[in-house]
């Protein structure tokens, strides 16, 4: 799986007596209650590049309009890669690469058919800059970022409204990373002061309920083998901690979903001395708790990447997990009392990976991310649940 800008910092196995306290580990396979959703079906994606395709992340307006992002190589550098669905078809689009070593773009959020954002980084002599691309309705242009003196990576956008988006990242220097947190106002993109606490911090994923109640989530360490749940909670105000269970010592969020103030779903991974676990945490306006999720490989493979929620009754989660024939694409499903399996049949003989899940409705679920039938070609996946 080669994933530059969307890979997540899995937490490693560790050494030591297995943690379970507080994990609570979900049947191996299960058969998931009515979603309105039939089954997974593939919908060949377009493929670019001619050793690598990525898609990262994927924004649902409606059954014929969809955009998924991420990254295209022809073995000499990545670009910016943006395809649309227009119900029949995706289609990649001209999309900007500021810099002429490498561009990646790791999330994707549609305010409407003429207004949508895409983030990421582009990756110079000079480090790496945050990378603002706008959809206007007609082309994607680069929009301007605020200057930062270090190196930058941005992971994920949610358009809360016209005047009102969020993205967020993390900072690196030469010895720390911080939690990156940028917002537009309708004019510019500016930072907002965050929360970032340990050594090493970063932030994968962002969502948002209103104005006043958005949630950001990834990691934090101190730089120790333990690796810790990070989830920040905007009041309006100010974004502020909020406290987060961890399963095992090693732990990583990097999807985010809510419905209402009391409906939120956090998904990621939780690794213990013996295997990397699918991590699932449910907000139910008081606190954030653990809940079960299936877990079905063995040893260093399972691992959740992003969730999607409809409502209380009804979410989506993917990612992966591996096993000896190569990488298998993993989807749960929430039927408002447990989560099970879907088994998802992906085109890739050698291996298939989910990176991303969106939704417009509960019958239109896209899920996207990579697959490979072995060698050095990794093609973007695009599948479907309707």
């Amino acid at each position: 799986m080669s994933h530059p800008q969307g890979a997540r910092r899995w937490p490693l196995i560790l050494a030591g007596p297995l943690l379970t306290m507080g994990l609570l580990v979900g049947p191996a396979m299960g058969t998931s209650a009515a979603s309105n959703c039939q089954g997974w079906t593939g919908v060949q994606a377009a493929s670019p590049g001619t050793r690598q395709n990525v898609l990262d992340s994927v924004a649902v307006l409606s059954p014929c309009n969809a955009w998924a992002v991420g990254d295209s190589s022809n073995g000499a550098g990545d670009k910016t890669l943006i395809e649309h669905w227009d119900g029949a078809k995706w289609t990649v689009l001209p999309s900007p690469d500021p810099s002429k070593q490498s561009n990646f773009l790791g999330g994707v959020s549609a305010v409407s058919a003429r207004n949508v954002w895409a983030v990421g980084n582009d990756t110079s002599a000079s480090g790496s800059a945050a990378l603002f691309l706008h959809w206007n309705g007609f082309s994607w242009r680069i929009a301007p970022s605020p200057a930062l003196n270090s190196a930058v990576a941005l992971d994920a956008v949610r358009a809360v409204s016209a005047r009102d988006v969020w993205a967020v990242g993390n900072t690196l220097s030469a010895t720390s990373e911080r939690t990156l947190i940028e917002h537009w106002n309708g004019q510019a993109w500016s930072r907002v002061p965050s929360p970032s606490p340990g050594l090493f911090a970063e932030l994968h994923a962002v969502t948002a309920v209103s104005a006043s109640n958005v949630w950001a989530v990834g990691f934090y360490s101190d730089g120790t083998a333990a690796q810790h749940t990070l989830i920040l909670h905007w009041n309006g105000h100010a974004w502020k901690t909020v406290a987060s269970p961890n399963p095992y010592p090693g732990n990583d969020l990097n999807g985010i979903a809510a419905t209402s103030a009391s409906n939120a779903w956090a998904v990621g991974v939780s690794a213990g001395t013996v295997k990397r676990h699918t991590l699932v945490l449910h907000w139910n306006g008081r606190a954030w708790k653990p809940v079960a999720a299936p877990s079905p490989g063995v040893g260093n493979g399972d691992n959740l990447e992003s969730v999607v929620a409809l409502s209380p009754t009804n979410a989506w989660a993917v990612g992966g997990f591996t096993t000896n024939a190569g990488d298998i694409a993993l989807a749960l499903h929430w039927n408002g009392h447990s989560w099970s399996r879907v088994v998802v049949h992906g085109p890739g003989k050698a291996g298939n990976s989910l990176f991303a899940v969106g939704a417009a409705a509960a019958a239109d679920v896209w899920a996207v991310g990579d697959y490979t039938n072995g060698g050095d070609v990794t093609n973007a996946l695009a599948i479907r649940c309707c």
